[in-house]
């Protein structure tokens, strides 16, 4: 009979050459795709939106892909449902107030740490590359600026072949963050304890090397995620508050800049 409950002590740990591997791998993909062949598709002419959603798109499928069939091969191996190693364990009222409560908190803080961008950048001496689109960027602020200045050579308004693109590209990047690094790895580091989410909310805060600059808010955002996951056992929660922060608010701001 197939078990429907994951104890993620069952199964088989990560060494800390495994997890740094784990992180890095789509990390230099990532940052292949994000430094090297969109430059080159824009320099050729692909507007900046369109070559960055397609990219992000293609690298966050394959992450994707690759998170379901490790869990769907670990769920044989440790006879329990896919959904189980999945991590999509149901909450009951009580912890879903108690973990709604920690992500908004964490949700605030994250805002907070937005604050810490510019002189963060200004330390290290970053700049946001003019490849990168303008919802990376924090000096823009697109409901204010000028729309040649949001998107040079393209302006937004009207382009509705965006919406679909950025919506798969939005969906995939929540699916892939959620199921590759938080319901696949983070159980493979549950014999480190409290070290295991902090380690895995860091690590993936470095995963976005890629746009380094946003390192601040990011970090923050990934150890409120991780700590959720890690105490609830189920993405279930962090998927929704990350449904809500990184989803909808960013294609609803980007569809009225596309139809307003």
């Amino acid at each position: 009979m197939v078990d429907k409950e994951f104890n993620w002590e069952n199964t088989r740990q990560l060494s800390p050459l495994q997890i740094v591997l784990a992180f890095a791998i789509p990390s230099v993909i990532a940052f292949a795709g994000f430094h090297i062949v969109l430059p080159a598709l824009v320099q050729r002419g692909v507007p900046v939106l369109i070559a960055w959603s397609l990219i992000a798109s293609i690298m966050l499928a394959c992450l994707v892909l690759t998170a379901v069939i490790f869990m769907q091969r670990e769920a044989k191996s440790l006879n329990i449902t896919v959904m189980a190693r999945m991590c999509l364990k149901k909450l009951s009222a009580k912890q879903w107030l108690i973990y709604s409560a920690v992500m908004i908190v964490g949700l605030a803080l994250a805002g907070g740490a937005s604050q810490l961008v510019q002189p963060f950048m200004n330390l290290l001496n970053l700049d946001v590359p003019k490849h990168m689109p303008f919802f990376l960027d924090p000096s823009i602020n697109p409901m204010q600026d000028a729309p040649e200045v949001v998107s040079p050579g393209y302006l937004l308004k009207g382009k509705i072949i965006l919406l679909p693109l950025f919506f798969i590209a939005l969906l995939l990047n929540i699916l892939a963050e959620e199921l590759y690094f938080r319901a696949w790895m983070l159980p493979k580091m549950a014999k480190y304890g409290n070290l295991g989410w902090i380690l895995n909310g860091t690590f993936f805060a470095l995963y976005h090397i890629f746009q380094f600059w946003l390192f601040p808010t990011i970090l923050v955002g990934s150890l409120i995620w991780a700590c959720v996951v890690y105490y609830s056992k189920s993405i279930v929660p962090a998927f929704v508050g990350h449904f809500i922060g990184n989803f909808l608010l960013t294609f609803i701001g980007l569809s009225y800049l596309i139809l307003g």
